[in-house]
């Protein structure tokens, strides 16, 4: 069983256990409808755009440095970030529902729920929490339930970012048409990142989706290593949490985005 497969089970559990209706109860609505789509953003921009992520460990590091999260959400806003992602799986992640609530209301950016998107109960959750876009992993789902949480999110105004790790996966994405695929660069075997995973998977893409790079990014040698692939922006947690100059780091990841 990989670390995903455990975290899928763990997953299914907490809505057997009545995890997810908790929540419903616990958190007030949060409306974020002012907030600008990542999409248009996208669409906008003619650099990478950025998605920070706010983390503080994951089944691969142990530990982040302490940030003051709701500062560290204010700068990504003021360096250029086009979009926020939280975490809020508990056990492997050290993230939170609550943590989202308490960060999308200090930023003007939309925000991802990053969690695994298996019900759609915990779709319910992420909105009522002040999300603005979900994540649906397609390893974790058949086509089907794919489909399903997919039409269901974005019903209820939710943009979906759907996250591939191979070309078959890929073919997978393509068949749901969506707005916004991502290319996971970790492998989920050994739970390893190599970037140029990218430029593997999106050798023979589509036109008219956007794709974002998501894992293992570095520092700038990495975006210019995977920019030529054709990407549109970047999903970045662990060097943002752990730059001590954000105001520069951030903005050197904004490379020109290679014309298609």
């Amino acid at each position: 069983m990989t670390i995903l497969d455990e975290i899928v089970e763990y997953k299914k559990d907490l809505i057997k256990v009545g995890y997810y209706e908790e929540k419903l109860e616990s958190l007030s609505k949060i409306d974020v409808s002012h907030k600008p789509t990542l999409e248009s953003q996208l669409a906008q921009s003619n650099d990478l755009a950025v998605i920070a992520e706010i983390k503080s460990k994951s089944p691969s590091l142990d530990k982040l440095p302490e940030r003051n999260l709701t500062q560290q959400v204010k700068d990504y806003e003021q360096y250029g970030a086009n979009a926020v992602s939280v975490l809020t799986d508990e056990r492997y992640f050290s993230g939170s529902y609550e943590r989202l609530q308490e960060l999308t209301v200090e930023t003007n950016l939309p925000v991802l729920c990053k969690d695994f998107v298996v019900d759609r109960i915990q779709i319910d959750v992420a909105k009522q929490a002040g999300a603005s876009i979900i994540l649906l992993i397609v390893n974790v789902l058949t086509d089907e339930a794919l489909r399903d949480l997919y039409d269901y999110a974005t019903s209820l105004g939710l943009e979906a970012l759907i996250e591939v790790h191979d070309r078959q996966e890929l073919a997978r994405a393509y068949k749901l048409d969506p707005k916004i695929i991502g290319v996971n660069n970790r492998d989920l075997r050994r739970f390893v990142t190599d970037v140029l995973h990218t430029n593997e998977i999106l050798q023979d893409k589509k036109s008219g989706y956007f794709y974002i790079s998501e894992s293992g990014i570095h520092d700038k040698q990495d975006v210019e290593n995977i920019v030529d692939s054709g990407i549109d922006g970047l999903l970045i947690g662990e060097s943002l949490m752990k730059s001590d100059k954000l105001n520069e780091f951030l903005p050197s990841l904004k490379l020109d985005k290679v014309k298609s």
